[in-house]
């Protein structure tokens, strides 16, 4: 299975000419999930070609305009894509009450199901389908934030000699193959003793706007990509601290704490019209850094 990040939005608080703010796409084979929808977000995915009625589920982080104020209008503009499929969308208290208003005051039509599902504990929240599982982890802004952890379900191969002894029928296989168990003339047949794990389960997190919390790389654990903003060079600690966000320095030794593979710098401050001092800030602490980049795909 393909497990990608697709990178839409890179900018804090305000989109230029050029780049838009806050918004990702996990990509797992035919499905999208979208991770927040700044302003433009459907621009950028009309010029980087992506069929936005493959998006399955929306995942909001929290309600500053930076993240959110694309939403209503891709919600309005599946109905000129002939959109049939429900859509959820998940986040923080307020974002029930935020889309029905804008839909409501601009009397617009929705013609699919919408559910919208307020995060009230982020402890205990869970999405899940054949696909994937998502979490969520509390983030520390101005706001009530939250982060999200992308998780693909473990994937199998059926042992060939199993397939031969048992006669396997193609829905058996892709029950194995789902990690469950069959029965054969009464005998049971379980995944664990007849296939294999067709690779480690890739994860990625997805962390906005936050200042730098000790006890985040912990939430972490386990996870081989992270996004984590980085608004500011470090020199600007201490406005960072003030705004409550993180410089490239503080992502950098979050991603070095929590173990990650990698590490994905985005939420630049419109101040820079260079990132690369971001990106070797970072790497000054953690080796293998990536600036975020509208239209890039990153492999999970």
């Amino acid at each position: 299975m393909d497990l990608s990040v697709i990178i839409l939005g890179t900018n804090a608080a305000l989109p230029t000419k050029d780049t838009i703010t806050s918004a990702q796409l996990i990509q797992t084979n035919h499905n999208l999930y979208l991770i927040d929808c700044g302003e433009g977000t459907q621009i950028k995915m009309q010029q980087h070609a992506i069929k936005k009625n493959k998006i399955r589920a929306v995942f909001i982080s929290h309600l500053h305009g930076d993240h959110i104020f694309g939403l209503p209008g891709l919600l309005t503009s599946f109905l000129y894509s002939q959109r049939k499929e429900p859509l959820q969308i998940f986040g923080p208290p307020g974002i029930k009450a935020y889309i029905e208003t804008v839909l409501s005051l601009s009397a617009s039509y929705i013609l699919y199901d919408l559910m919208i599902y307020e995060i009230t504990d982020v402890d205990t929240f869970r999405y899940e389908d054949e696909l994937i599982t998502v979490s969520a982890i509390p983030l520390q802004h101005r706001i009530q934030t939250i982060g999200y952890i992308f998780r693909e379900k473990t994937r199998f191969n059926i042992l060939p000699e199993v397939i031969d002894k048992y006669n396997l029928t193609y829905e058996e296989i892709k029950a194995l193959k789902r990690g469950e168990s069959i029965r054969m003339d009464s005998i049971p047949v379980h995944p664990d003793n007849n296939t294999t794990v067709l690779h480690p389960v890739r994860s990625y997190a997805y962390c906005s706007d936050t200042i730098y919390d000790e006890s985040l790389p912990q939430r972490l654990a386990g996870v081989n990509t992270l996004y984590h903003e980085s608004t500011y060079l470090h020199a600007l600690k201490k406005q960072a601290d003030e705004r409550m966000h993180s410089t490239s320095h503080d992502a950098a030794l979050t991603a070095k704490n929590a173990g990650v593979d990698k590490l994905i710098l985005g939420h630049f401050s419109t101040r820079y019209s260079d990132l690369n001092p971001l990106l070797e800030e970072a790497r000054s602490v953690f080796n293998n850094v990536i600036l975020a980049r509208e239209g890039l795909e990153i492999a999970i």
